[in-house]
């Protein structure tokens, strides 16, 4: 873990005009940009635009016809699949959502997905995709919920996944991440918060939860709507939820070990906020957003090499 030595948070100076200020947002990297959709700031928004990480540039994408754009929402999720963003569920003003659609990039359009099975309704769930399907846990609608469903792209189809020892009931738990052929869950908000780890195994469709190892350094308080962001074997997490306040601290849970530690940066550290993104790309976690009690924020921080 010593390679965490040499980490610094950036805050990184954008050029042109930024999306207004916002959390609950997704974040998406396609062909070494960053895609930033939806959102909740002085008001709900369905906006999309794209980072280059490379010159630092904000661009608004306008899609060619723009009454096939999904309704402003927030938290919903969303994910790439052959050069399509799909974003499902999330909510907007007329409640939690199950529908459907599609960013076809080449095309720069969107067209709603006809799906059959749905899950029901639903916000501040995620999505990870695993041998050519996506697959959704959890998330809040009428209910808490801790169920998991499988989406086929070939077939638009969703079916449900027959879990087994599913974690208890819980949302906003900083996105689904795969890694060694298990999907990971951390922390989250259900009846209270959660500082747990959960693992579920796509052969035999159980889930375990990780035991942390005596020599975890510390384990984090229990926390809600942070981010995290997988690189190698190192789930980093950050800010979140907690108490009654919001966060800015900087944790690494090493799974090969389930190991958790604690990182104490002492320059450029981000402001506390929740509902914030996070991605990796070129061996840095790009962060973007957020809500911290009193406002949003439209900031970009770097936090690396990871």
């Amino acid at each position: 873990m010593s390679a965490n030595e040499s980490l610094q948070w950036t805050r990184i100076e954008t050029v042109s005009r930024p999306p207004q200020p916002r959390s609950g947002h997704s974040a998406v990297i396609y062909n070494g940009s960053m895609y930033i959709f939806g959102g909740l700031g002085e008001h709900r928004h369905n906006d999309l635009f794209k980072f280059d990480f490379d010159t630092h540039t904000w661009t608004e994408i306008k899609a060619k016809d723009e009454s096939k754009l999904p309704s402003k929402r927030l938290k919903h999720s969303a994910c790439i699949y052959d050069n399509m963003m799909y974003i499902f569920g999330g909510w907007d003003s007329s409640g939690k959502l199950n529908d459907m659609y599609r960013y076809i990039f080449d095309k720069n359009e969107w067209e709603t997905v006809r799906c059959t099975n749905p899950p029901r309704a639903r916000s501040a769930h995620s999505v990870a995709i695993y041998q050519n399907a996506m697959y959704l846990f959890g998330g809040i609608g009428d209910n808490k919920f801790n169920d998991m469903y499988k989406f086929s792209f070939k077939t638009n189809q969703w079916s449900t996944v027959n879990q087994k020892n599913p974690p208890p009931r819980r949302s906003s738990y900083g996105g689904a991440y795969i890694y060694n052929d298990r999907l990971y869950i951390v922390c989250g908000l259900g009846c209270g918060k959660f500082n747990d780890c959960h693992s579920f195994d796509f052969r035999t469709l159980e889930w375990t939860e990780l035991i942390y190892s005596n020599d975890s350094r510390v384990t984090p308080a229990k926390r809600g709507r942070h981010a995290c962001m997988l690189s190698g074997d190192n789930l980093y997490m950050f800010g979140g939820y907690v108490g009654i306040e919001r966060s800015n601290e900087l944790f690494v849970l090493n799974l090969r070990l389930n190991k958790w530690e604690q990182l104490k940066l002492s320059s450029n550290v981000p402001t506390p906020r929740e509902s914030h993104s996070a991605v990796l790309y070129d061996g840095h976690m790009w962060l973007f957003g957020g809500w911290q009690g009193h406002g949003w924020y439209n900031d970009v921080y770097t936090l690396g090499p990871v």
